[in-house]
């Protein structure tokens, strides 16, 4: 605004981009802030139902193959249709596979692959999100759920993730009483597990 009149045509255009870069992080932040506020305060009720796991996880990588792309990352799904029917909120684990995909394509440089598995248990469905990416150093593997914590490798990345991605899947599948459990190793990839019952066990 101080030198509008001495900006030409290309220079406002970068400016303007700038600001619609940080405005829509912004957004996405204190929309995380709100949705974490009230995972927090117990006003987010899960509604259970039965649906297949696998339908809704092809779902969401199509919506993420894109980006993947132009990341040059490979998504691959190994869900077998016939033993993913799980009871669960389906919105929320939505948000939560969302999340995880999200992340791993962050993390995950050119050529390397994100690979998701669903294994029928005797009553549940073990969900395993695995990358090929920087990984995360053993003693930051006990705080990467904590709200705003960033690893040392995050931030060597130039990732602006403000660190609420990971808690906010915690606090969702604790809704469901299930645990999420992480492994790494530096520079060879990172697998993010969780299992959900199956309608039976429910």
């Amino acid at each position: 605004l101080i030198k509008n009149d001495e900006l030409s045509a290309d220079k406002r255009r970068e400016y303007l981009e700038i600001a619609r870069k940080h405005t829509k992080r912004l957004g996405e932040l204190i929309g995380d802030l709100f949705e974490l506020s009230k995972l927090d305060s117990a006003s987010i009720h899960p509604t259970v139902e039965a649906f297949s796991l696998a339908e809704l996880l092809h779902d969401i990588v199509h919506e993420y193959e894109l980006d993947a792309q132009r990341r040059d990352v490979k998504l691959s799904i190994e869900a077998p249709n016939d033993a993913a029917i799980v009871y669960a909120d389906i919105g929320l684990m939505q948000r939560v596979l969302e999340n995880l995909i999200r992340n791993a394509l962050k993390f995950t440089p050119p050529g390397g692959r994100i690979d998701i598995r669903l294994d029928k248990r005797p009553d549940a469905v073990l969900v395993a999100i695995e990358d090929t990416g920087c990984g995360i150093a053993e003693e930051d593997l006990e705080h990467v759920f904590d709200r705003f914590y960033r690893a040392e490798n995050a931030t060597q990345s130039g990732s602006n993730n403000a660190g609420l991605g990971l808690a906010i899947v915690r606090k969702i599948l604790d809704l469901h009483g299930s645990r999420i459990s992480v492994t790494s190793q530096v520079d060879r990839g990172t697998c993010f597990e969780f299992d959900l019952p199956t309608q039976a066990a429910a």
